[in-house]
C-alpha cells in the first residue's frame, strides 16, 4: 500500500519555521519547510497601534497552518534587548518598550521566539546565497533609511550587529548630516521627485551612486569585504548605479584597503528579511 503525503503534511514530519518581517509599512509572515521552502505567507499592513498590530498579527497567523513544532524569529526594525526581548525603539513604528518576543509568543501557543534586527537578518539571507564564494560580505539596505551588517563565515559579526552606518556624519552640500538623510530611499524620493522605481535618467542615477559611494568606502575602509550586496527599494536597482560605486572605490580606496571582489544588488529583495528567519533559526536552534 502507498501513502501519499503532502507537501505541508511532510514539512511537519521535519522542523517548520516561521518568519515574521515587521516593516515600517507592511508585515510580511510565512512558514518554511526545514529545506528553506515558503510553504504559505501573509502580508498585511503595519498599524501604529501595537495592540491593534498584535491582533492583526494574530489573525493572519490564525490562516497559517501551524506545526506544534515551530521555530519562530522575528525581524524588527529597530533598538533590541534580545536577552529580555523587548523592542526599545522601532524607526517608522512609534512603538516604545514592547515586549514583543513575549507578545508573539503568546500568540503562537507559547512556543519560543527569537526577535533580531531586520537589517542583520537580510544579510544573512542574501551572504547565504554566495557564501561557497565569498566569506566576507557586507549587505547595505538602501529604503527608508539605510542600514548595514557584516556577514562573516556565513554568521551575523555579533560585534558590529547593532552598528548604525546610516546614522554616520559625513559631509555633504558644505555640511555634515547623517548619510540616510541625504541618500536613503525617503531622501532620494524627496530629492528627485518620485520613487527610485520611476528613475530612468543615468545622470540621476549616477548621482544616487555619488550620494551613496562615500559612505560605502567607509564600509570598505573598516570591514574589507570581499562582497557587497544592495538591498532595499533602492538596491533592487542597483545595476544602475554599481558601476559609479565601484568607479569611486578604484579612485578613493587606500591601496592597503581591500576592495570588494564583487558588488551586487540583493537576489531575494522582497522576502530577504523570511529567509533570513529562517537562516539564523537554523543556527540558532542548532539546525544548520
Amino acid at each position: 500500500m502507498h501513502s501519499y503525503f503532502s507537501l505541508r503534511e511532510i514539512c511537519y514530519t521535519l522542523n517548520m519555521y516561521l518568519g515574521v518581517d515587521i516593516g515600517g509599512t507592511k508585515t510580511l509572515v510565512a512558514t518554511l519547510s526545514d529545506d528553506g521552502v515558503i510553504i504559505d505567507s501573509r502580508r498585511f499592513p503595519s498599524d501604529h497601534d501595537y495592540q491593534q498590530f498584535l491582533r492583526n498579527l494574530e489573525q493572519n497567523l490564525n490562516e497559517l497552518q501551524l506545526d506544534d513544532n515551530l521555530h519562530c524569529c522575528v525581524g524588527v526594525p529597530g533598538l533590541l534587548d534580545r536577552t529580555q526581548g523587548i523592542a526599545h525603539a522601532l524607526g517608522n513604528l512609534p512603538w516604545q518598550e514592547v515586549p514583543i518576543r513575549d507578545d508573539i509568543s503568546k500568540l503562537i501557543n507559547g512556543q519560543k521566539v527569537i526577535i533580531e534586527n531586520d537589517t542583520p537578518l537580510a544579510g544573512l539571507s542574501e551572504a547565504q546565497l554566495i557564501k561557497d564564494r565569498y566569506d566576507d560580505v557586507i549587505y547595505i539596505t538602501v529604503s527608508t533609511g539605510i542600514g548595514v551588517i557584516f556577514i562573516q563565515n556565513g554568521r551575523i559579526a555579533k560585534a558590529v550587529q547593532d552598528m548604525e552606518l546610516g546614522k554616520m556624519p559625513l559631509l555633504h552640500d558644505n555640511e555634515y548630516v547623517p548619510w540616510e538623510e541625504y541618500a536613503s530611499g525617503h531622501a532620494i524620493a524627496k530629492h528627485f521627485n518620485k520613487e527610485a522605481s520611476e528613475i530612468t535618467d543615468p545622470d540621476e542615477w549616477h548621482l544616487i551612486g555619488d550620494m551613496l559611494a562615500p559612505g560605502i568606502a567607509i564600509a570598505c575602509s573598516v570591514f574589507q569585504p570581499t562582497a557587497i550586496v544592495l538591498g532595499g527599494g533602492v538596491g533592487r536597482y542597483a545595476d544602475n548605479f554599481i558601476p559609479v560605486i565601484k568607479d569611486f572605490l578604484d579612485k578613493n580606496l587606500h591601496a592597503v584597503i581591500r576592495k570588494p571582489e564583487i558588488i551586487l544588488p540583493a537576489q531575494r529583495p522582497d522576502e530577504a528579511v523570511i529567509y533570513g528567519c529562517y537562516d539564523y533559526a537554523k543556527q540558532v536552534y542548532g539546525h544548520g
